[in-house]
């Protein structure tokens, strides 16, 4: 496990504090709606690993707990498990995604409110 020193752990749990609040609501949001992963369709158990955020939330700390970086994906207790699929497939294969176009949209909806650098990399993965 990664170790911090005392000011970086301090800044670190700063910047999660409204975590905790966004995913309960978010979980609540799948089982109230029994809502199923927009990639594959399967349906979704309640998980927080079923909350996928589009652009990544240690990176985009701006919009970490913004409603509109989330996307619902199965997670690590399914058979397809298309969370994990969207952080660590290529780009190439993500784009291949059913959920791709969808996300092309939101990040078009996300750019404005972003306060970080957004890098090339991810221009041109989202705005092809």
């Amino acid at each position: 496990m990664k170790k911090y020193s005392a000011k970086s752990r301090e800044k670190r749990i700063e910047e999660r504090k409204d975590f905790p609040e966004f995913f309960q609501k978010h979980i609540q949001i799948i089982k109230d709606g029994k809502l199923s992963c927009e990639e594959c369709g399967e349906r979704l158990k309640g998980d927080v690993s079923e909350i996928a955020h589009i652009l990544p939330k240690s990176k985009f700390k701006s919009i970490s707990t913004n409603d509109l970086n989330v996307i619902y994906l199965c997670g690590m207790y399914s058979n397809n498990n298309c969370h994990h699929n969207f952080d660590n497939l290529t780009v190439e294969k993500v784009k291949q995604m059913n959920i791709f176009p969808k996300i092309c949209e939101i990040f078009k909806e996300l750019e404005p409110i972003i306060t970080e650098q957004i890098n090339y990399k991810i221009y041109d993965k989202y705005t092809t």
